[in-house]
């Protein structure tokens, strides 16, 4: 899958995370040498078996071949130590930074490639992803070229968390991604930061939290395993150690008298998939440029001289920890399969739509170009008018969209706000009166004055234009918004102009649809005012608001005569008193009954301020105020002209507002909204549809090309991804 990958340009960590094995340890001990032991870029041959006769004696092989130099793994046979032959070839090379020192200071991604041997080309090369295209053959060069990239970005002595990701490309390797982290340091030296240690320790644990990650846990020989820095991170995110194998190196430099066998079995800190000890290369030997052939030589030779390792003997040694290191590695991937499965299908449908979305190629020729835009116009008008009846497929069930907001706006808004209104029951008794004796002019008032209801009828039905006129711009901004999300993205994504040029054209369309509606809104209204139809079957009529009007005087007044007779009950309990309650200063003048009547009527009102005074016998006349109020209702039938004409005002003005509430949405619904299906079709065709204006619309941004050619490379490689893990998923079965 690497491979697919990697051919199809595709990085796989953006995809799905694939297996890898990351190598975790305190600094300087030896992560980099176990890493480097295991990738054995060279061809070796395996021969026989060699039985030691004695510790440290002579040597016969079980095949009867000539003696051969001795390396990689031992085991135990006949009660005797034996050791594997291996042939005197190369068993690996150097590339890693060493020294006493930081030496890992970048993460180095190391993707293993098992890769055919082809004539004309090297056999075993590297290369580095910030070098693309350059092949490096030498491996000392590549040892460079990581330090050199790790000083570039971190100085000396500082670390980061940016990858150094290099390739290695043999037909002795097998594919498998290594991951070498910085050591644990706890003391920042240099111009390292003062959290130096919470930094490395951070980065490990963003590459050793992941659940498809192998843990090679580092601990060297002569420190405390329970201590052990590598061991502690681990547990962090493998508490029960199902994917963490402890690496026990420096067994060769223990103190004399102790060795590392409980360690090795699992007795100090008990791991699932225990331990493996090896035997690296000391610094002077990394500093004499000893071969790794010599390496594993020289530990061969270390297990040989130690008996005590004798009932671990399958767990020492580099050639056990890599054999251990495949077998994990294929565990995994095996326990990891059906998860991987989904992930890569679930990935490649994402993709898929992805590249739905982006379209296909630009079309070349001009039929192609004018029948495509041709088709996108017919799929935008269809889709904006299935939108608003309520016929989209992808509606949602969270919220109102579509037709179901215009029918709020239209019913919900419009109607309840407009049934709400009611201008009369603003009007005071005074607005009333003042009304009736305005229209009267110089003439006195009839009981059932007409003029002054026609008036105040027509004064509440203006109020209602405004309203009516904004229903139909919030249903005109409603349909804007849905032209707007009708623009899908293989439209807005993959031709920018062409989305533009829709958007503004329906925009347009619903403008001019607007105007008719309003227009039409306004002749309502105007229709509504231009005619007082006192005949409508439901107007209440003059005679039946009399009848209203008197009851309620009658009422009223039958309250107030009770009242007065509580007080005056009070006052003069007799008729005498009552009859001696003269008020001295108002002596000789006579009794006035319709003030005492405009009092009772008019409530808490005080009587009208007088404009005369009478002085020495004759009256003073004084010019009225400016600002010159109605008098108030100071006789019963003045009290029934209020009542009359405020009767006559509710009931019509609830007869014209039910009429507009009932045809102000049918003129929304027939200007703006119907005409969506009727005409929105061939005005777009008609502005768009141009032949000088096709290629225009349909000029493809080059970033959304190249994003269509990564798209499809992406769902290529997930493709072969999953056909190569339905066979490897066979291939183990078998």
């Amino acid at each position: 899958m690497q491979d697919i990958f990697a051919s199809a340009g595709v990085r796989a960590s953006k995809l799905v995370d694939l297996p890898c094995i990351a190598v975790v340890g305190s600094q300087s001990s030896g992560k980099s040498s176990v890493m480097e032991a295991l990738v054995r870029l060279a061809r070796h041959r395996v021969g026989g078996w060699v039985r030691l006769d004695d510790v440290g004696g002579r040597r016969r092989t079980d095949t009867g071949a000539q003696e051969k130099r001795i390396c990689a793994s031992m085991r135990a046979r006949d009660g005797r130590l034996t050791r594997r032959v291996i042939d005197d070839e190369q068993v690996g090379r150097d590339f890693l930074p060493r020294g006493p020192d930081i030496c890992t200071r970048r993460p180095l991604l190391l993707q293993l490639v098992h890769t055919p041997a082809e004539r004309g080309k090297p056999e075993e090369y590297g290369e580095f992803l910030h070098q693309p295209g350059k092949i490096y053959t030498d491996f000392e060069a590549i040892r460079q070229e990581i330090q050199t990239e790790t000083d570039r970005m971190t100085g000396v002595k500082a670390v980061s968390s940016k990858q150094i990701r290099l390739t290695i490309r043999s037909p002795n390797v097998l594919t498998m991604t290594l991951v070498d982290l910085p050591g644990i340091t706890r003391v920042a030296v240099g111009d390292q930061p003062e959290d130096i240690e919470q930094q490395i320790r951070n980065m490990i644990l963003s590459y050793i939290k992941k659940e498809t990650c192998l843990i090679l846990a580092v601990t060297p020989a002569n420190s405390d395993l329970a201590n052990s820095d590598a061991l502690t991170l681990s547990k962090q995110v493998d508490p029960e150690g199902k994917r963490t194998l402890g690496v026990i190196t420096k067994l060769d430099i223990m103190d004399r008298g102790t060795n590392a066998l409980r360690y090795l079995k699992g007795e100090v800190v008990p791991l699932q998939l225990g331990y493996v000890g090896v035997v690296n290369r000391c610094q002077a030997d990394i500093d004499d440029r000893r071969t790794m052939r010599h390496a594993r030589q020289s530990e061969a030779d270390f297990f040989a001289s130690k008996p005590e390792y004798k009932e671990v003997i399958e767990s020492c040694g580099v050639a056990a920890l890599g054999k251990r290191v495949s077998n994990l590695l294929t565990e995994h991937i095996g326990s990891m399969l059906p998860d991987l499965q989904v992930r890569i299908m679930r990935a490649r449908s994402e993709a898929e739509k992805e590249l739905e979305l982006l379209g296909p190629d630009s079309p070349e020729t001009e039929s192609e170009r004018a029948a495509l835009v041709l088709s996108k116009l017919e799929s935008y008008a269809a889709g904006l008018q299935a939108s608003v009846e309520g016929r989209s497929s992808n509606l949602s069930i969270d919220v109102l969209e579509g037709g179901a907001r215009i029918h709020y706006v239209l019913q919900e808004i419009f109607v309840k706000g407009l049934l709400e209104l009611n201008p009369a029951a603003e009007m005071t008794d005074e607005h009333i009166r003042t009304k009736i004796q305005n229209t009267a002019g110089t003439k006195a008032v009839l009981l059932v004055p007409e003029e002054p209801f026609e008036q105040l009828a027509r004064q509440c039905i203006r109020k209602m234009l405004d309203p009516c006129k904004q229903c139909a711009s919030l249903v005109h901004d409603e349909l804007c918004a849905m032209a707007l999300a009708s623009l899908t993205k293989d439209i807005t994504s993959v031709y920018p102009r062409l989305a533009q040029a829709l958007e503004r054209s329906c925009k347009e369309f619903l403008r001019q649809g607007l105007k008719p509606a309003t227009e039409m809104i306004v002749n309502l209204v105007d229709c509504q005012l231009a005619h007082i139809n006192t005949s409508h079957p439901d107007f209440i009529g003059g005679p039946e608001a009399l009848l209203r009007a008197q009851k309620a005087l009658n009422k009223r007044n039958g309250k107030k005569e009770e009242e007065d007779d509580d007080e005056d009950s009070e006052k003069t309990p007799t008729k005498d008193k009552k009859k001696r309650g003269v008020d001295k200063e108002n002596v000789g003048a006579k009794p006035s009954t319709m003030e005492k009547t405009g009092q009772w009527l008019s409530g808490m009102l005080s009587p009208s301020k007088k404009h005369y005074s009478i002085e020495n016998g004759t009256v003073k006349l004084q010019s009225p105020p400016k600002k010159l109020n109605a008098n108030q209702c100071e006789t019963p039938e003045e009290f029934l002209q209020v009542m009359v004409t405020r009767t006559l005002l509710d009931s019509y003005f609830s007869i014209s507002r039910g009429i507009l509430a009932d045809m102000v949405p049918k003129a929304v619904m027939h200007f703006l909204v119907n005409s969506i299906s009727q005409g929105l079709r061939q005005h777009l065709i008609s502005n768009l549809y141009q032949p000088g204006a096709i290629k225009s619309l349909l000029a493809e941004d080059p970033e959304v090309a190249e994003a269509r050619a990564q798209t499809r490379a992406r769902v290529d490689a997930l493709s072969a991804a999953a056909l190569t893990m339905a066979e490897f998923k066979t291939k183990l079965a078998a």
